[in-house]
């Protein structure tokens, strides 16, 4: 089974942000990463570490100078707020099986840096990384134009076919380091426990309540199903 390589290691510590469940204090709300700026509690901006794919948080003012590529120095990138939920996205058996994906959900998104796509399933351990060749990935982008407007780095196509799910998300990068930790922090024994289930059947509800639906069959999208596995 190939293992996530040392750039894209997700640390559990830097996770723990995306699966706090209660409100944080005025002690824990903490400041911009960048400048200081105390952040605001209700919600603030993430940046992306284009060397080492890490979040940070950020302030607006931060936000907004990052929010191009090659600015700043092309070290950071901001993290967009697009949750889409993609319609008739056109994936099938073969083209899932080719993705070398062990369990039933990945989330992959276009690293600048290597001009690759990179494929990454959560499990207990964290986000593992899977081999995705360009030639598959560009018959999945033929078939479902809405990948073109996938922001490189800091936007992921999530998909989930855990049970009898078939959904196709565009979310920004943070959303799945989110899941991988909430399913890390949940996996109890083998299997994961009853815990697990329940905690990525509500995180799913959470992001079909926030998503904005899209056909895919447009010049920004496409669509069609398959068959999943069992669990994940």
């Amino acid at each position: 089974m190939p293992e996530s390589p040392p750039d894209y290691a997700i640390q559990f510590g830097a996770l723990r942000r995306f699966t706090r469940t209660q409100k944080p204090t005025p002690a824990q709300l903490g400041h911009c990463e960048l400048c200081g700026v105390a952040l605001a509690a209700e919600r603030h901006h993430h940046l992306l570490h284009l060397d080492n794919h890490e979040v940070v948080c950020a302030c607006n003012g931060c936000a907004i100078l990052f929010q191009h590529e090659g600015s700043g120095g092309g070290k950071y990138r901001t993290v967009p707020d697009r949750f889409l939920s993609l319609q008739d996205f056109r994936m099938t058996d073969e083209q899932w099986n080719d993705l070398l994906i062990p369990v039933n959900m990945v989330y992959i998104f276009w690293d600048q840096q290597t001009g690759q796509p990179q494929a990454f399933y959560p499990g207990p351990a964290g986000a593992t990384a899977s081999l995705l060749s360009l030639e598959n990935w560009q018959e999945l982008v033929h078939d479902n134009p809405v990948l073109q407007a996938l922001e490189p780095d800091v936007e992921a196509l999530l998909i989930n076919r855990v049970r009898e799910a078939h959904e196709y998300f565009l979310v920004p990068i943070d959303a799945c380091y989110q899941l991988v930790g909430l399913i890390r922090i949940s996996w109890r024994g083998l299997s994961g426990g009853e815990a697990v289930w329940t905690t990525i059947a509500q995180f799913f509800a959470e992001l079909r309540t926030k998503a904005s639906t899209q056909v895919a069959r447009s010049a920004t999208l496409k669509g069609g199903e398959s068959d999943a596995g069992s669990e994940l």
